[in-house]
């Protein structure tokens, strides 16, 4: 039987937490909206991401908050149920789409004031039956594979709605990904109206957890548990299991437009690639605590968060990671470039905005302004 997600992770209420344990419980916080609350930017955030010049943050208890004017007000999304969330990408200023505990994927085309439910714990098993039974009657389909998928998606429905996406890609408006516990992985090609389970065409055949995703051009690359780091030339039309030197956990991934490949992962482990995974680089980091989030800033560098509350960033595309001097925040679970030099972050405190000088990432000195 596999061991459930880390329970450290739990603790600092990251997106890689645990699932409620009680099925009754999954079932009502599925199904009851967000509750309306002042102050929610303080409730415990998993995720902050830009929306055109919009910030959208979402998080525990089905918490979605947005600002205009750079974090210094704020605004409660409508949500339509109360799991939490742990991830949001936005494709344009009002299209985007959040993830999150029992299978949920939640759609919003007015910038995150309002959202709609588009798939659940409940449905995304009954759709992974369907597709392993069609593979199982499939002459061409390899029968052991197919019985395996089998007996993973109707353990999905025996377990209920209780697994958790954890990160979501979206190539344009129509086609996207969203990924999570146990390899749960399913592809949209018509903005989330329909979603196909992809769990076939992933080398993953463990389950291992799927924690981060994303893309240059047709190249995805998806980072994973205990080393799990899986690429698709073909648009992600397939993935394939790629070796790397580190066998912990990945939280993290980067991909730049340049090509560089940079993973993040346990107690400060991170690791480059610029041949699009073939080969990888330890990336020396002083500080032995695992990575919690990284954001590609404007000027093309790279910031990281780690669960200690720390900052660190690369002005070299990931050949040198250093630390950002800065007060001591709560454990981070997600930054974003807000503009205007500063930087968004958000977890078990909310969001707190930090002035940044990135250019100050470097051995030599400087740091927040």
């Amino acid at each position: 039987m596999r061991k459930p997600l880390p329970s450290l992770l739990i603790i600092i209420a990251l997106s890689f937490c645990l699932w409620i344990p009680l099925h009754s419980q999954t079932v009502d916080s599925l199904d009851r909206p967000a509750l309306l609350a002042h102050g929610a930017e303080h409730s415990v955030l998993l995720d902050v991401v830009k929306a055109g010049s919009r910030i959208v943050a979402v998080g525990e208890r089905g918490v979605v908050v947005f600002s205009d004017d750079g974090g210094r007000s704020w605004l409660q999304g409508s949500v339509p149920t109360s799991v939490s969330l742990t991830a949001v990408r936005f494709t344009s200023p009002k299209n985007g789409w959040a993830v999150g505990h029992s299978g949920v994927v939640l759609h919003t085309e007015d910038g995150g004031a309002t959202w709609t439910r588009q798939l659940d714990g409940k449905t995304l098993a009954k759709l992974a039956v369907e597709s392993a039974q069609s593979l199982l009657n499939s002459a061409g389909a390899s029968k052991k594979e197919a019985q395996r998928l089998l007996a993973d998606a109707q353990r999905l429905e025996t377990d209920g709605p209780d697994k958790p996406f954890l990160s979501l890609y979206f190539a344009n408006e129509t086609t996207g990904f969203v990924v999570g516990a146990y390899g749960i992985i399913f592809r949209t090609e018509d903005s989330g109206k329909t979603w196909k389970p992809w769990m076939d065409r992933v080398d993953n055949p463990r389950g291992m957890h799927l924690y981060a995703i994303g893309a240059a051009g047709n190249t995805i690359y998806i980072a994973g548990e205990q080393g799990l780091f899986l690429r698709s030339t073909d648009n992600g039309m397939k993935f394939t299991r790629i070796e790397t030197p580190y066998k912990g956990t990945y939280f993290s991934l980067a991909v730049l437009s340049t090509g560089e490949v940079v993973l993040g992962g346990m107690r400060g482990n991170a690791y480059r690639s610029t041949d699009q995974g073939k080969s990888f680089k330890q990336i020396p980091v002083p500080i032995p605590v695992s990575f919690s989030a990284v954001t590609l800033m404007g000027d093309g560098s790279m910031v990281f968060a780690n669960q200690a509350g720390q900052l660190l960033a690369s002005t070299d595309k990931g050949q040198t990671i250093h630390p950002l001097p800065a007060p001591g925040l709560p454990p981070i679970s997600g930054i974003t470039d807000a503009g205007n030099g500063m930087l968004m972050t958000v977890g078990f405190a909310g969001a707190i905005p930090v002035p940044l000088n990135v250019a100050g990432a470097a051995p030599s000195g400087g740091g927040l302004q």
